[in-house]
């Protein structure tokens, strides 16, 4: 069940947010993700704590050279997006070059032998505290959609001035057929983006008390693994501070 964290100062979701990832991450690395793929915590340039989980695909003989072409295009266990699509309020197509434009191509990939599949960021109030924090946030995102990387963006703070509408539509994540409606009693995002030959948007909106959707973690263009939020966030829930769980509560 999510919770009204403006109510603390911003250290305290800082603490939760750094909970929750590891409780991601071990989710996916006790059974959820198939054989061949591995999450782990990365701490992001400039950020002193593990901000984003991120998936490798590995195979066993380090010796060889890794690319693209020598990983399957499915695997055993996953959703196909054909024949189950992910059920959340939008589904946005997306243009490509709108992201090309707008990528900067530094540092988005931390293992040097290893293929970055997907990131998992829970943004901070940092990201969104002003335009100077939230262009590189941004900037990050779209950088890693052009290399193809898969997102979930967790966003459970409340949109300032600098994103009034929303982080979805602040990073142009709309078209003319859908636009993620941010209201005060659905003021929070869930989003996952699917990126390959062609991009797609699934988002949804949520309130406080409201139960968070699992969310699809793409691994590769047509299949994606259902990433258990609300699961992981009462898992991490668990150690929060019984004065901060009395003011939240």
């Amino acid at each position: 069940m999510v919770h009204d964290w403006s109510k603390l100062f911003d250290g305290a979701f800082h603490d939760f947010h750094t909970s929750w990832i590891g409780a991601i991450r071990t989710s996916l690395n006790n059974g959820l993700l198939p054989p061949g793929y591995y999450a782990a915590a990365e701490q992001v340039v400039g950020g002193p704590s593990p901000d984003v989980v991120t998936l490798d695909a590995w195979q066993p003989d380090d010796n060889e050279h890794r690319d693209r072409d020598r990983f399957p295009d499915s695997f055993a266990g996953g959703v196909a997006l054909a024949d189950s699509p992910p059920a959340v309020q939008y589904r946005i197509q997306l243009e490509r070059d709108t992201f090309v434009a707008k990528a900067n191509h530094i540092a988005i990939r931390h293992l040097a032998n290893d293929r970055l599949v997907a990131v998992i960021e829970i943004v901070s109030a940092g990201n969104k505290s002003a335009p100077r924090t939230l262009r590189p946030f941004s900037e990050r995102v779209y950088s890693l959609m052009v290399e193809r990387v898969h997102l979930v963006l967790i966003d459970l703070i409340r949109s300032g001035n600098c994103c009034p509408e929303g982080l979805p539509t602040y990073l142009s994540f709309s078209n003319f057929n859908a636009t993620p409606n941010i209201t005060e009693d659905k003021p929070f995002t869930l989003t996952a983006v699917r990126s390959g030959e062609t991009y797609e948007a699934f988002v949804e909106t949520i309130g406080v008390g409201d139960t968070l959707t699992d969310m699809p973690l793409f691994l590769n263009d047509s299949q994606y693994i259902p990433l258990p939020l609300e699961q992981t966030y009462e898992s991490a829930w668990q150690g929060v501070p019984l004065p901060w769980k009395q003011k939240l509560s």
